[in-house]
C-alpha cells in the first residue's frame, strides 16, 4: 500500500481560527488521496495534522499562532483533582440521575474538539480558517498500477469494532459497553448500589479466587493490599460506573466503529444530528450540510489495516460513539496509529453540557490508548493536536500530565514544564531543543531529492528519472519544499502526484 498526495505548497495570509486575525495564518498543505497509517504517524511527528483528507503544517516562525504538536504519555498519565471530580460526576449521574453542579467549565476552547469553552477537555484542532481543502484533481485509484497489489490480510473493517474501553471481558478497564442499553429507570436486581470501595474489594477477591488461592492465602493478600494504600488509577475511577445487574438511572455505552465499515452508515444520521446541534448551540455556526460533515469528520485518507502488529480494532480512522440509554449524546473522532491514538475532533449534545463531556472523553481516550498498549506495545501516547501557548484559551491542553511538545526545528520531544512555558512566554515561537548541535535526523539532503517518488499518470518513478522524462535540469522548488517538509523517509516512500 502506498500514500498518494498532491502538494499545494504554501497557503498564505488566510484567517486564523484562534486569534481571529483575517490575514495572519501561514501554512503548507497537501491533499491526501490515500495514506498509510505509518506515513501519517511519521507526518504528525513532523508537525503535520489532517482535516478530513487535507493535511497541513503551520509555518511556525511566520504564522500568527505557532502550533506545537502535543502528546501525553498515556502509560504514565496522572489524574488531577479536576479529572477525578468529572469522572465522579458522570458516574453519579449514571447511578442516580443527579446532574450535580457545573463546576469544571470554561477551561479553554480549541474550535470544536475536546475542550470547548464549556468543558475544558483535550483533543485535536481543525481551525483552518479560509484555507481551501479540496483536491485539485480526483484520482481514480483503481487506475494506478502501483495500488493493485494484494491488500493486507484482514483489510475489511469489522462491522462493529468493540475494543479497548469496550471489552466487556476485562473488568480492569473502565468500560460500559458491556452494559445492555436500558430505559432511564434502570434495571438490575433491585438491591441498593454498593459503595465503590466495597466493589473494588469484591473484584480483588474474585481475581484471587480465579488464580486458585485458598482462603488463608486470599486473606493474606487482601491484608497486604490494604496496607499498601495504592493510589487509584484512571481505570479504577472509570470502573466505578454502574455495572450490569446494578440498579442505575442510566446506562452509558461506548461503541468504537471504523468510518470505512458498512455498519457506520447505520448511525450516520444520528451522529450528524448531534454535530449540527453542537455547531449551532456551542459555536453559533450556521446549519451544516451533511456533505460538509462527511468531508470534515467522516472521510479519511487513512487505510484501514489489521494484522499481527495491530490492535484488535486495527489501524485507521474511527468514531467513538457515546450512547446514553438509546440516545447518541457524543462522538469522538480518532485515528489509531502505530504509536498513538490521535484525537481529531469531539462533539456532543449541548443538553449534556453539565457532564463536562470533553474532558471525560479525553480521559476515556487515554484509557483506550492504555488498553491498546496491552496488545500493541508501540501504542503508548495520546496525541491532542496542537498546543498554542500564545492563545490562552488553548493552554488547558497542558492539564494532562505528563505532556510533551514537539520542537519545530529538530522534531524532538520536550516536557511541557515550567522551563518550556517560560521560553514560550518570552517568545511565541522558539526552538525547544536547547542543544545547538542537535539537528533534524530526518532532514532531506540535496542528493535525497532524486529519491522522491513521483506518481505520473498511472505509474510511478524516482524523481531523478522523472526529471529526465520531462526535461528538467534541476529539481523544481515545489518538490524541494515538499521533501523538506515531509522529511527524507516519507519523501522516498510516499507518492507525490504530478498529473
Amino acid at each position: 500500500m502506498f500514500t498518494i498526495v498532491d502538494f499545494y505548497g504554501k497557503q498564505s495570509n488566510y484567517s486564523c481560527g484562534y486569534c481571529k486575525q483575517p490575514t495572519s495564518c501561514q501554512s503548507h498543505g497537501m491533499w491526501a488521496h490515500t495514506m498509510t497509517c505509518q506515513d501519517y504517524q511519521d507526518l504528525i511527528d513532523r508537525g503535520w495534522r489532517r482535516s478530513g483528507c487535507y493535511c497541513y503544517k503551520p509555518e511556525m516562525n511566520t504564522t500568527c499562532c505557532p502550533s506545537y504538536t502535543i502528546k501525553c504519555d498515556a502509560m504514565n498519565f496522572r489524574l488531577n483533582k479536576s479529572h477525578k471530580k468529572i469522572i465522579k460526576r458522570v458516574n453519579k449521574f449514571l447511578k442516580d440521575g443527579i446532574k450535580g453542579k457545573d463546576e469544571d467549565t470554561a477551561k479553554g476552547s480549541d474550535g470544536g474538539s475536546h475542550g470547548t469553552a464549556d468543558d475544558g477537555g483535550c483533543g485535536g484542532d481543525l481551525e483552518m480558517g479560509d484555507v481551501a481543502r479540496n483536491p485539485r484533481k480526483e484520482l481514480d485509484l483503481n487506475e494506478v498500477r502501483v495500488l493493485k497489489a494484494k491488500e493486507d490480510e484482514g483489510s475489511e473493517p469489522p462491522q462493529d469494532v468493540v475494543d479497548g474501553l469496550c471489552l466487556a471481558k476485562d473488568p480492569t478497564v473502565g468500560s460500559s459497553s458491556n452494559l445492555s442499553t436500558r430505559s432511564s429507570t434502570g434495571g438490575g436486581s433491585g438491591q441498593p448500589p454498593k459503595k465503590a470501595k466495597l466493589l473494588r474489594i469484591e473484584r480483588k477477591r474474585e481475581k484471587l479466587i480465579q488464580k486458585g488461592l485458598n482462603a488463608e492465602e486470599i486473606e493474606q493478600k487482601m491484608k497486604e493490599a490494604k496496607g499498601k494504600n495504592v493510589e487509584k488509577s484512571l481505570e479504577d475511577f472509570l470502573d466505578e460506573e454502574p455495572k450490569d445487574g446494578e440498579q442505575a438511572a442510566h446506562r452509558l455505552k461506548l461503541v468504537t466503529v471504523c468510518t470505512k465499515a458498512s455498519e457506520f452508515k447505520r448511525t450516520l444520521e444520528a451522529s450528524f444530528a448531534v454535530y449540527k446541534k453542537y455547531q449551532a448551540q456551542v459555536h453559533n455556526d450556521p446549519p451544516k450540510m451533511i456533505d460538509e460533515y462527511l468531508d470534515f469528520l467522516v472521510k479519511s485518507p487513512l487505510q484501514f489495516t489489521t494484522g499481527s502488529n495491530s490492535p484488535n480494532c486495527g489501524f485507521g480512522s474511527f468514531h467513538q460513539q457515546y450512547w446514553l440509554d438509546d440516545r447518541l449524546i457524543a462522538v469522538a473522532v480518532i485515528d489509531v496509529l502505530p504509536s498513538c491514538v490521535s484525537s481529531v475532533y469531539f462533539f456532543y449534545d449541548p443538553e449534556y453540557r453539565f457532564l463536562s463531556l470533553g474532558t471525560y472523553a479525553s480521559l476515556r481516550e487515554l484509557a483506550f490508548t492504555r488498553k491498546l498498549h496491552q496488545h500493541t506495545p508501540s501504542i503508548a501516547n495520546y496525541y491532542m493536536g496542537f498546543y498554542i501557548h500564545s492563545c490562552p484559551k488553548m493552554r488547558y491542553k497542558s492539564n494532562l500530565y505528563p505532556s510533551y511538545l514537539l520542537c519545530p526545528e529538530v522534531y524532538s520531544w520536550h516536557p511541557l514544564d515550567a522551563r518550556v512555558r517560560q521560553k514560550l512566554d518570552q517568545s511565541k515561537y522558539c526552538r525547544l531543543n536547547e542543544d545547538p548541535k542537535a539537528v533534524d535526523a530526518n532532514a532531506i539532503q540535496p542528493e535525497d531529492i532524486e529519491e522522491v517518488l513521483i506518481l505520473h499518470g498511472s505509474s510511478y518513478r524516482r524523481y531523478s528519472l522523472y526529471m529526465k522524462m520531462v526535461g528538467l535540469k534541476h529539481p523544481d522548488e515545489n518538490t524541494r519544499t515538499y521533501a523538506k517538509l515531509v522529511g527524507k523517509v516519507c519523501s522516498a516512500r510516499m507518492l507525490l502526484y504530478e498529473g
